[in-house]
């Protein structure tokens, strides 16, 4: 009996991204970076940045306290609406799982860089940045008591 032929990845049907974390293109940011950041711009609407979680349903651990669910298997669709809105943060940080090369977060966050980069939006005006070891590496001190408590919704 013959096997069924492999599905395509999700993201096979989008392009992929030119920008990368890999090449230099797009910047890291650690958990600790991250928690600063959280830390020294506490009031959502007057963040000069903003988080990104492009999981999917993946998400029952936990999330990053005022990041926005935009799961990478819709992002790049409407990344053409959605660039206006998060084109005016100076920082778009993206983050997955894990954030692994390949994976959603560096994905969604090179769609976001092209998206800029084409617009002619300057990376002085705004640019994507992924958060290293993801969610997995953001919760592993998000545990009671832990530095990132506070800074974590866990459902």
């Amino acid at each position: 009996m013959a096997s069924a032929p492999a599905e395509a990845p999700w993201h096979a049907a989008f392009p992929t991204p030119r920008a990368t974390v890999v090449g230099g293109d797009i910047p890291s940011l650690t958990a600790d970076e991250l928690q600063a950041k959280l830390e020294a711009e506490p009031e959502l609407e007057k963040r000069s940045f903003v988080v990104l979680d492009v999981r999917r349903t993946d998400f029952e651990d936990g999330f990053i306290s005022g990041a926005i669910n935009l799961p990478a298997h819709s992002l790049y669709p409407t990344l053409p609406g959605l660039l206006p809105m998060l084109s005016r943060y100076a920082l778009v940080i993206f983050h997955c799982n894990s954030c692994s090369t390949g994976g959603r977060g560096h994905r969604s966050a090179g769609w976001y860089q092209d998206a800029l980069d084409h617009a002619g939006v300057g990376k002085d005006v705004s640019r994507a940045a992924v958060l290293e070891g993801g969610i997995k590496g953001w919760l592993k001190e998000a545990s009671e008591g832990g530095k990132r408590e506070k800074l974590t919704v866990k459902l």
